[in-house]
C-alpha cells in the first residue's frame, strides 16, 4: 500500500514539474521585424452642404471651378450641383 502511495506521490510530481518544464522547449522563437510602416491618420474633410465631417477616403467628390468638394452622401453632392 505505501508502495502505492509513493508511487502515485512520484508520479504527481514528476507531473507538475513537466508541465513547469516542457513548455520552454516548444516556447516559438520571437524572430525580430523589419522597420514597421507608419499609420497615416485619414484626413478629414467637412461636407460643404451639411457641414459635417467625414473621413477624406470615404467621401464623394465634386469638382467646381478646379476645387474639389467632398460630401458625405450623394444627397448633399446633389443639392450642392443644383445650386451651381
Amino acid at each position: 500500500m505505501i508502495r502505492l502511495l509513493l508511487l502515485a506521490l512520484t508520479g504527481y510530481v514528476s507531473y507538475k514539474v513537466l508541465q513547469r518544464v516542457l513548455p520552454w522547449f516548444w516556447r516559438p522563437q520571437i524572430q525580430p521585424r523589419g522597420p514597421q510602416p507608419e499609420v497615416q491618420a485619414d484626413e478629414l474633410v467637412q461636407d460643404p452642404v451639411c457641414k459635417v465631417f467625414i473621413p477624406r477616403r470615404n467621401a464623394l467628390v465634386a469638382r467646381r471651378e478646379g476645387q474639389d468638394f467632398f460630401f458625405c452622401s450623394e444627397g448633399c453632392r446633389k443639392k450642392f450641383l443644383q445650386k451651381s
